[in-house]
């Protein structure tokens, strides 16, 4: 059938090649009969014309059903066919016009030709892409598919039959690991002189030990600007083409970054299996035996201690584990993890399987390190697969272990600041930049923790920056603060509850201390009180004089000592009457009970001088006029002590002893009703 085929119809019957086109007439008759029926009711051009005239979202210009007849006929294309798909099956594959065009019959011809001369070379071997040991690998061309392979051969002076053993049992191995990540093996042919010729795919690329530790050239051949990266990422490979190969029953023994193909775009192989060893006895003989290999095999540089031979063979998966993690050594350390100058000083540094790694080598890392590089063989991983894990989790853990990294950093700036502030009296000045750090520091393994909750050493250094900071807030005396950061400790260290506790309890009395000193000095409080107390004896002490003075001018006469005695001693009643009404109101604070003291002195100071004046018998007058001093000074001692308001009745008081002797002695009641006034409105207010 000429025209298009549906994938997965008919094929046309018949071997060989496929049938002659039909001739041009032929074709145009087939054409023209189908015009009718693309041009009917049912037919497929109608519809999508009609769609398209009916569709404003179709912005380009559908082609004319003449025009569409037009371009099937110059195509010669099968319109029934197409028609039928398009109806039935618009989701099968419409695949290309079988006809053979010159460029098709000739490659056809040449396979015709490589069949009647029985084969001959199906290898055209061209030149050479590298040499080992005792190989040579060339480059070649496949003649029956046409493609270039790499064609693995022994030099001349190592066609022997061990050098033909090893490299037979190469290509065995290699040849039943059929894996992405193992090349593959197309075939095995033997030279002219029955010399082994191992056909292989021909990898483009380099050794890994080439890009392990240049950067430049992963990120210009790979646009990868991460190295570590990138090649923990080619070993997670790695350890997959060992995972299959333990599957198979075979270990490699000879794991490094030389041994490791990046192919053009980025594809890994595991390559040279030459010494490699099976687990388990198939019965063919192709394989040394793990438990046989007694013998010292394997690179130096990457040994595992059980490598070094002996009657003990302990060879198993956890060897080839052991190699992966000397690789890993290397992309971390830069280099080989064994070196000696001599054999003994390697030797003893593959038993002791130690070597030092770099002191920015992240912990999680150094820790699958030491684990599969351990000296023993039960401490490593189990398999390859437990390894790939754990470089999987460290990729996953890296943003987090930066992240604790960073807060690291802020918490020893902390940990600096802390310790150069300690006990000194700037302490206070540098609260600022102590706690932004410590914000920042928290902060970071706060969000480290959550992108690796199993981070340890950010958990680890998050409590000590916190009970770093319940150190610093007890020194500055602020136990709750120092309580709620203990909230917030993991790990709570030995004493530090207590002390928290100590200082809250210490804090806790002296601040009821304080409140109790504050209640005794609030001035608010009986300020009721003191104001109608003040009011009732002021009140009296302001009239009294005033009606003194006018009753005494009435009677012509002039105060006696006698007269001065029995006023002050009314003053000192009244005093005393309203002083036990308010008493238990003038004796709850501090502040009221100095009023009542002063007002009790000032009564006491009248009645002492009434007394003296009426033993010795002086001027009424004159005494009065010297009481002044002695009641401003005893408002000011209560202004310092109370209220400095208090100083206006101290300062009217010296008005008052001032302006009597202007006024005239003989008016020194009115005056000291002024200044008792002055004194009664100041206390009230």
């Amino acid at each position: 059938m000429r025209g298009v085929a549906i994938a997965g119809g008919a094929l046309p019957s018949g071997r060989g090649l496929p049938p002659s086109p039909p001739s041009q007439p032929q074709a145009s008759q087939a054409i023209a009969s189908q015009k009718a029926i693309l041009m009917g009711p049912a037919s497929v051009i109608p519809m999508v014309l009609s769609i398209e005239a009916g569709c404003s979202t179709i912005r380009r210009r559908m082609p004319s059903a003449e025009e569409m007849l037009d371009t099937l006929e110059a195509d010669g294309v099968d319109t029934t066919t197409l028609e039928r798909t398009l109806n039935q099956s618009p989701s099968d594959t419409i695949v290309p016009s079988d006809m053979l065009d010159s460029a098709s019959r000739r490659a056809i011809g040449a396979l015709s030709d490589l069949a009647r001369t029985g084969g001959g070379d199906p290898l055209e071997l061209q030149g050479t892409l590298g040499e080992g040991g005792m190989g040579i690998v060339r480059l070649a061309v496949q003649r029956s598919l046409g493609r270039q392979v790499a064609v693995k051969t022994l030099k001349e002076e190592h066609k022997t039959e061990h050098s033909t053993l090893k490299l037979l049992r190469e290509a065995w191995v290699t040849g039943t690991l059929e894996h992405p990540n193992v090349v593959p093996i197309y075939d095995i042919a033997l030279e002219a002189d029955g010399t082994p010729i191992i056909v292989l795919k021909k990898i483009e690329g380099d050794a890994w030990e080439s890009l392990i530790h240049a950067p430049a050239a992963v990120e210009r051949r790979f646009a990868e600007q991460d190295l570590l990266e990138w090649n923990l990422r080619t070993l997670m490979q790695v350890c997959n083409a060992v995972r299959f190969a333990h599957s198979r029953g075979v270990l490699h023994r000879d794991l490094k970054p030389e041994n490791v193909m990046i192919g053009a775009f980025g594809e890994v192989y595991l390559v040279d299996w030459g010494i490699a060893v099976s687990l388990k006895d198939d019965g063919t003989g192709r394989l040394p035996l793990a438990h046989e290999a007694t013998e010292l095999a394997g690179t130096p540089a990457y040994m595992a201690p059980e490598m070094l031979g002996g009657k003990k063979v302990r060879l198993s998966e956890r060897t080839d584990v052991y190699l992966l993690g000397a690789i890993l050594y290397e992309v971390v350390a830069g280099r080989a993890p064994h070196r000696g100058e001599c054999l003994m000083e390697i030797v003893a540094d593959i038993v002791d399987s130690n070597p030092p790694l770099p002191e920015d080598t992240p912990g999680e890392l150094a820790r699958i390190i030491r684990r599969a590089m351990d000296p023993d063989p039960d401490a490593r991983f189990e398999n390859a697969e437990q390894l790939r894990l754990s470089v999987q989790a460290f990729l996953h853990h890296r943003d987090a272990a930066r992240l604790a990294d960073r807060a690291g950093e802020r918490l020893d700036e902390l940990l600096e600041i802390l310790r150069e502030h300690e006990g000194s009296a700037d302490a206070i000045e540098a609260r600022e930049p102590i706690y932004h750090l410590f914000g920042e520091c928290r902060f970071g393994f706060r969000h480290a923790l959550e992108v690796w909750p199993g981070n340890q050493d950010a958990r680890e250094r998050l409590d000590q920056a916190v009970a770093a900071m319940v150190d610093y807030e007890l020194g500055q005396g602020e136990p709750e603060a120092a309580r709620a950061l203990l909230g917030e400790l993991e790990r709570v260290p030995e004493g530090l509850p207590e002390r928290v506790e100590a200082m809250r309890r210490s804090r806790s009395a002296e601040d009821a201390r304080l409140r109790a000193l504050g209640d005794q000095l609030d001035p608010s409080a009986g300020r009721r009180t003191r104001g109608f107390v003040a009011s009732v004896i002021g009140s009296f002490w302001t009239l009294t004089p005033i009606v003194s003075h006018f009753g005494m001018q009435a009677l012509d006469m002039r105060p006696t000592p006698g007269w001065n005695l029995a006023a002050s001693a009314a003053l000192a009643l009244v005093f005393a009457s309203v002083a036990f009404w308010a008493r238990e109101s003038m004796m709850r604070t501090a502040i009221n009970r100095r009023v009542a003291f002063a007002g009790a002195a000032g009564v006491l100071s009248q009645i002492a001088i009434s007394v003296v004046g009426a033993v010795y018998g002086g001027d009424i007058f004159v005494a009065m006029h010297e009481l002044f001093l002695a009641w401003a000074l005893l408002t000011g001692m209560l202004a310092a002590a109370i209220d400095w308001r208090l100083l206006i009745a101290a300062g009217g008081y010296l008005l008052c002893y001032a302006l009597t002797p202007l006024f005239g002695i003989e008016n020194t009641l009115l005056v000291m009703a002024a200044g008792n006034f002055v004194l009664m409105v100041n206390a009230a207010t």
